[in-house]
Order: structure tokens, then sequence, then C-alpha cells
């Protein structure tokens, strides 16, 4: 089974953590990994857009800007391949200017937060430990590689000498 993250990079991080706007939107999701349709996680998505266009309304944010919020994010809940390629959670950064979005390997809960800056906390772990790692095993008369991913250790490959 492939995984398809994206995780952040130190450029991206650092430019979502300076960026500054009254109607700063951060949407987390667990997603599956599974190759599917997608449309249970869109519409989970468009559920979490409605939460955070309702606290836009509540802060009495400009329109315009909840207009450019919703159709943003729209656009990539209508996106069909995104939703094909998955990984174990999603991020959702918007603003009424941009969306940039991030699958990650981690499993990380369902949260909307509405602010003038973005919510990053969920992110960092995705961001700070290695996503995966290799362990050699030896033993008399047997080599085994191991790939140790975030949730569950796989074995990659196994050798008998003699």
């Amino acid at each position: 089974m492939t995984i398809h993250s994206d995780i952040p990079t130190r450029t991206q991080l650092v430019r979502l953590l300076e960026e500054r706007s009254p109607s700063s939107v951060s949407i987390y999701m667990p997603t599956s990994r599974l190759p599917q349709e997608g449309h249970a996680e869109s519409v989970m998505l468009s559920n979490l857009l409605r939460s955070a266009l309702e606290q836009l309304h509540e802060a009495e944010t400009d329109g315009d800007d909840i207009a450019a919020i919703e159709e943003g994010v729209g656009h990539l809940i209508e996106d069909t391949e995104f939703w094909k390629r998955q990984a174990d959670s999603l991020a959702v950064f918007a603003t009424p200017s941009r969306v940039q979005s991030f699958r990650v390997p981690n499993h990380l809960t369902e949260m909307v937060e509405v602010s003038d800056r973005f919510h990053l906390k969920p992110l960092l772990r995705a961001v700070t430990f290695p996503q995966a790692a290799y362990l050699l095993a030896l033993a008399k008369g047997s080599v085994r590689l191991l790939e140790v991913g975030p949730d569950a250790p796989t074995l990659s490959g196994s050798w008998t000498t003699h």
C-alpha cells in the first residue's frame, strides 16, 4: 500500500507560522490510505468547512473573505483525484487569499480552528519526527531488514544464510 504524503518543508512551515490574517482557518481530519473515491472524506471536509464558516460569521468576518475561503476550500473538496491519494490525516490551512493542504502519515484528531493565525501544533509531529526508520536484525543463520513506520513495523525483506 502506497502512502501519499506531502509533509511541509521547513520553509513552508515558517511561512505558515509567520502568516497573519484575521480569518485564518485551520482544519485537521483523519483520512484513509486505502484507495477509494474519497466521497466520505470530502463530505467530512465539507462539514468541517461549514463549521469554520459559522465561526467566521460569528466573528463578523467580512463577507468577501468568507466567500473566498469557502471557494478556495471548495475546490479542494471537489477535486476527486486529490481524494484518491491520501495518507492518515489531512491538514488544511485557508485564508481569503490562499488554501494549502498537507497529507500527513500521522493520525490527527478532527479539529477546526479560526483565529488570526494558523493552529500548527498538531502538524509539528509530522515535521519533527522521522516518518520511517530501518532496522537490521542479525541472528545466527538469518538477516532481516525491517522498515518501521509511524504506526507499525512492516517487514521489508528477509534472508537466510547457511
